[in-house]
C-alpha cells in the first residue's frame, strides 16, 4: 500500500487523524501546523488600512483567494486571517497565490485603500497544540513520533506492540511543544520516524490534538464594537 492520513476532525479547538504506513519512514512531517483549519496569519498591508475590517468578514484579493478576519485594530496595517471556504463557509489552509499589490475586497467594508505587501509569506500566530489522545497498532516495528524544530527535535512517545494513551482520563492538560528553533517555521510540526522495520511491516495511529489560542481560535467578534460594526457572537454568522 502506501502511507495515508486521514483527518477524522478538524476544527477550531482539535485535529483528530488517522495514520497508516507500511513504508520504513525517517523524519516524515505528518502534521504541519500552518496548514490546519483556524491557523492564523498575519496579512500584511502596503499602509493603514481604510476602511476598518470587520472582524468575522470575508475579504478576498484580486487572485480570488480568500480569508475569514479573525483579528484587526483600527489603523493598522496588518490584519489576521484564516484560510476561508466561501462556498462551504468553513475555514480551510491558508491560500498563499496572491501577489503584491493585489487589491483587497471585503465582504462589509468594501475595497480597502491597500493592497497585498506580504505576498505568499504570512506569518503565523505562534501556532501551538497540546497531544493529548494516541491510538496505536504496530505490527513488527517501532515509531517514534516527534515534535520538529530547526535547532533540537524533541521525542512525544515511541510506539510499539498496541496500546491507548490518553491524558485526560488522568486530568493531564497534554503534552506541549518543547523542540526549539523555528528556522522555515517548522517548530511544533509532527514527524514519525520507524525502526525495524521489514517487509509487510506497518502501523496504525489516531492521534488528537488539542489547539491553544493566539494560534488558533474563532474570530473575537467582541473587538467589532471598536471598529464601528456590530457584534457577532455566534460561530457561523460570517459577514
Amino acid at each position: 500500500m502506501a502511507a495515508e492520513t486521514q483527518v477524522l476532525r478538524n476544527d477550531e479547538k482539535k485535529y483528530i487523524a488517522k495514520f497508516f504506513s507500511d513504508a520504513s519512514e525517517t523524519d516524515v512531517k505528518k502534521i504541519d501546523l500552518s496548514t490546519l483549519t483556524w491557523a492564523k496569519h498575519t496579512m500584511t498591508l502596503s499602509g493603514a488600512a481604510s476602511p476598518n475590517f470587520k472582524i468575522g468578514e470575508v475579504i478576498t484579493t484580486a487572485g480570488a483567494e480568500t480569508f475569514l478576519v479573525t483579528g484587526f485594530t483600527a489603523g493598522a496595517s496588518t490584519v489576521e486571517v484564516v484560510g476561508w471556504d466561501n462556498s462551504n463557509k468553513k475555514a480551510t489552509a491558508i491560500d498563499t497565490g496572491m501577489s503584491n499589490g493585489d487589491a483587497i475586497v471585503g465582504s462589509v467594508s468594501g475595497t480597502n485603500t491597500r493592497t497585498v505587501a506580504n505576498s505568499g509569506n504570512f506569518t503565523g500566530l505562534e501556532w501551538n497544540v497540546l497531544v493529548t489522545k494516541i491510538m496505536w497498532i504496530t505490527n513488527g516495528l517501532q515509531v517514534k513520533i516527534e515534535w520538529d524544530g530547526s535547532t533540537a527535535e524533541k521525542v512525544i512517545a515511541e510506539l510499539s506492540g498496541n496500546g491507548t494513551w490518553s491524558m485526560s482520563a488522568y486530568e493531564f492538560p497534554g503534552i506541549p511543544i518543547n523542540a526549539t528553533g523555528d528556522g522555515s517555521e517548522v517548530l511544533g510540526d509532527i514527524q514519525f520516524s520507524t525502526t525495524g522495520h521489514a517487509s509487510n511491516d506497518s502501523y496504525t495511529i489516531i492521534m488528537e490534538l488539542k489547539k491553544q489560542a493566539p494560534g488558533f481560535d474563532i474570530p473575537a467578534y467582541e473587538e467589532n464594537a471598536s471598529l464601528g460594526y456590530r457584534v457577532d457572537y455566534a460561530l457561523g454568522n460570517f459577514t
